[in-house]
């Protein structure tokens, strides 16, 4: 109250107390006690007792979230959103941090800098390159990652890993269900979800096409969905594929521009051609018939990643390791169709 340790600073441990107040342990831990309980001080996993400023909201804690890039990933988005929610609601302060490329292999850390300037408890590290990794390392504050790893890096307490080919095996039940005899995978990047493995297992083979993009403008959300376009066209232009193929778009703004391909020749699905999406749940792609999917819930994910956070704030241990993925939604689109359809 003297102002001698001032909002943030950290303040020596009960042990440390015991001979600068000159005395037992047992009363400078009843002191700190009563101290968090007037909302003085609050005690933070692996940092210690922290004073608090007594003038701005009492916060338990501050987390700081770290994503590459601007806001335009959908995932990343709703993922921190849920995070932001979840936290803020529970007495935590939240703060987001986008970290810009500068070059291919460089980034501007001057954002992050700033932020952990202040008293910071815990870093969530959402989709993060190897030099954003390097550089958490260095820090003294616990950080988890959030990405398409299953382990998490050394310096890391921990991860939640999200694994985009969570539902293939179902896709693969699927087809064997179904008749199919070839799957055509459509991609961009085959990061985003591939069914060779899943596939190889049930002795079906996946013919991969990749869709150009554009990214002369940078990688624009419009640029996939054209590309989509264009690729689901040429491979229309070459006749109809056999009622035993079906198309797998790994992509929800690729496949939106597969649909619009489709739509534009006439056809339709599952009558003239049998296709499967990725899609992103309250976002799409949308069709008249329900799409056969694998939905990715971002929110949901969003949830799960919010009660690990809060978990290890509370207690200082990092919960085992989570996986998140799309599941398999059967729609109408991949089925076999007794119609002729109306392939021209």
């Amino acid at each position: 109250m003297s102002g001698y340790y001032a909002p943030g600073d950290k303040i020596p441990t009960s042990r440390e107390l015991c001979p600068i107040l000159g005395v037992s342990r047992i009363v400078t831990q009843a002191a700190l006690e009563q101290l968090g309980a007037e909302g003085l001080v609050v005690s933070r996993p692996r940092v210690g007792t922290v004073v608090r400023d007594r003038g701005e909201k009492r916060w338990f804690g501050h987390v700081l979230a770290v994503c590459p890039g601007g806001d335009e990933n959908y995932v990343e988005t709703v993922l921190t959103s849920a995070l932001r929610d979840r936290l803020t609601a529970a007495g935590y302060r939240f703060t987001l941090v986008n970290i810009p490329y500068v070059f291919p292999d460089k980034f501007d850390f001057s954002g992050l800098d700033l932020a952990l300037a202040q008293t910071v408890d815990f870093i969530v590290a959402v989709s993060p390159r190897p030099k954003m990794i390097e550089r958490l390392a260095k820090q003294k504050v616990p950080y988890m990652v959030v990405d398409d790893r299953r382990k998490a890096p050394p310096s890391a307490v921990g991860c939640i890993g999200v694994d985009l080919n969570l539902a293939m095996e179902d896709f693969a039940a699927a087809c064997k269900a179904e008749g199919v005899k070839e799957v055509v995978q459509l991609q961009f990047l085959p990061s985003m979800g591939d069914a060779t493995a899943a596939m190889r297992k049930i002795g079906l083979r996946v013919r991969k096409v990749h869709a150009e993009v554009d990214t002369s403008d940078g990688l624009t959300l419009i640029g996939i969905k054209r590309a989509g376009m264009e690729a689901m066209a040429k491979l229309i232009a070459k006749g109809r594929p056999p009622r035993d193929t079906v198309f797998f778009v790994n992509d929800d703004y690729l496949g939106s521009g597969a649909l619009m391909a489709i739509a534009h020749a006439g056809l339709k699905a599952p009558e003239d051609i049998r296709i499967v999406t990725f899609a992103n749940r309250r976002l799409g792609p949308v069709y008249p018939r329900e799409l056969t999917r694998m939905e990715f819930d971002a929110r949901h994910a969003g949830e799960r990643l919010s009660d690990t956070v809060l978990e290890y704030l509370k207690t200082g241990v990092y919960p085992p390791d989570i996986v998140v993925g799309p599941t398999w939604v059967a729609g109408e689109t991949m089925q076999r169709s007794r119609s002729k359809g109306v392939w021209k």
